[in-house]
């Protein structure tokens, strides 16, 4: 069993002695207390001052090493996610992301309306929680710039994957693949609502040495990427005007190279 609970108790030990930092909560699932044994931690420290900030900052890995002294952990800052952050990798299976904040910098967001306070100074946590359930999730947006990008990419990269699995390669295609779904499926799924119908077909991914197989998993991927181009375009009123005589071609092409079973 991962050891979050240990974690827990340990790293509320460390906060409340660490005289710098003024708030720690927990958000994400801890915070609305839906977390479970493979939950990661969401962990904010919050300080009072920028200058207490960059001296913990240099501090970090001895910092989440001393939570738990005696467990072997690997961890690296995430900079491409925001800045001062670190995620700590504990052994004992414990994912833990610590957010290093500032009274002072830290606003009220849609993602900290539920809080786990594990140190709050003067009110101040219950204050910054009140204030940001008071806020609303952003809703998530596409608009015709970006839709006709992510179409252009799919084209070329689709007909790549599939030409080269028709000739029976499986080695040369696999990593336009992986670029294809990197590219195409997070930014759908994004903003497609998560009762949209169809998301289901995006959320398969297959690819095996058996070239023939790979290449009809393409052909109900196209399907998929169809449908939901066309609920996004829907769902945000796109002035969008796909290139039906090319695609209608290739769809053609499609049947006839790759059979149904």
């Amino acid at each position: 069993m991962f050891e979050q609970d240990r974690m827990l108790m340990r790293l509320q030990q460390r906060v409340l002695n660490e005289a710098d930092i003024a708030a720690c909560f927990m958000s994400g699932s801890y915070g609305r207390r839906e977390a479970d044994e493979y939950s990661d931690l969401d962990v904010a420290l919050v300080f009072r001052a920028t200058a207490a900030r960059e001296l913990a900052w240099q501090n970090r890995r001895a910092f989440v090493q001393s939570v738990l002294p005696y467990v072997p952990l690997q961890s690296f800052d995430a900079g491409h996610i925001r800045p001062y952050f670190h995620i700590a990798l504990y052994s004992s299976g414990t994912k833990v992301d610590f957010r290093y904040e500032t009274q002072d910098e830290l606003r009220p967001n849609p993602w900290d309306r539920d809080l786990r306070l594990l140190k709050d100074t003067e009110n101040w946590g219950a204050q910054y929680q009140a204030a940001c359930a008071q806020t609303l999730l952003p809703r998530p947006l596409m608009d015709k710039t970006e839709l006709a990008a992510l179409d252009e990419r799919f084209w070329v990269m689709f007909w790549d994957v599939l030409r080269l699995l028709l000739r029976g390669d499986q080695q040369k295609p696999f990593t336009i693949y992986l670029e294809l779904l990197h590219f195409t499926l997070p930014a759908l799924l994004r903003v497609l609502p998560a009762g949209d119908p169809t998301r289901q077909g995006l959320s398969v991914a297959s690819y095996t040495g058996n070239t023939p197989a790979t290449a009809q998993h393409m052909k109900r991927l196209l399907t998929a990427y169809l449908a939901a181009r066309t609920a996004v375009i829907r769902l945000f009123s796109l002035d969008f005007t796909p290139n039906r005589p090319f695609e209608e071609q290739i769809q053609r092409l499609v049947e006839r190279h790759v059979p149904t079973n």
